[in-house]
């Protein structure tokens, strides 16, 4: 832009260049900024699924092993969490209906949908994921019905259910807050046809 504004004659027209120059620069610049800040967004989006994904999967994971008496894997997995007896696992892993170990199953396929559907940057990614953190808080409030699994997790584990669960719905509640201000996308008419 430089070597081109030199080889303007004219003083007004290369200050116009030079200036016209310098926004185009400015815009390119605050568009890199913003498509980082994006990209961060996108990438916490696919991390927090992530999460839940892993959750999900060993919640399932270690209620079939304890149901089956695969004792040392349920052990195994149970210490990854605080407080995990294996005696106090197995009645909540008996008391646990087969449809609700399917919806667990299921909450794990949606998770897994919406990641898929974030990573290619589709909008219904979104709504995916709001299905299965959905599914996956009414499987958790359906457990806490079960006597059994009070006892078999401690206060704080609770708790750090409770606490993730109510930050997926702030995280959620602003994105959807985000999209709604921004609007739907402009679309430039064309003048030429009908």
């Amino acid at each position: 832009m430089r070597m081109e504004a030199r080889h303007i004659d004219d003083d007004r027209e290369a200050l116009s260049w030079a200036l016209g120059s310098l926004y185009a620069g400015y815009a390119e610049r605050l568009r890199a900024m913003r498509a980082r800040k994006m990209l961060s967004a996108h990438s916490l989006a696919v991390l927090w699924i992530i999460m839940f994904i892993v959750s999900s999967a060993f919640n399932i994971g270690i209620a079939l092993a304890a149901r089956l008496r695969y004792q040392g894997v349920a052990s195994a997995m149970g210490s990854l969490i605080a407080g995990f007896h294996y005696n106090r696992f197995v009645p909540l892993a008996d008391a646990m209906p087969r449809g609700l170990l399917a919806l667990m199953g299921l909450i794990v396929v949606l998770f897994t949908v919406a990641l898929y559907l974030s990573l290619r940057r589709r909008p219904a990614a979104f709504g995916a994921f709001c299905c299965a953190a959905g599914l996956s808080l009414g499987a958790w409030l359906y457990e806490l019905g079960i006597p059994a699994y009070v006892q078999a997790m401690s206060p704080q584990h609770l708790w750090r259910i409770g606490i993730c669960f109510v930050l997926t719905a702030g995280v959620l509640r602003a994105a959807w807050l985000g999209g709604a201000a921004q609007g739907p996308p402009h679309r430039r008419l064309d003048r030429s046809g009908p």
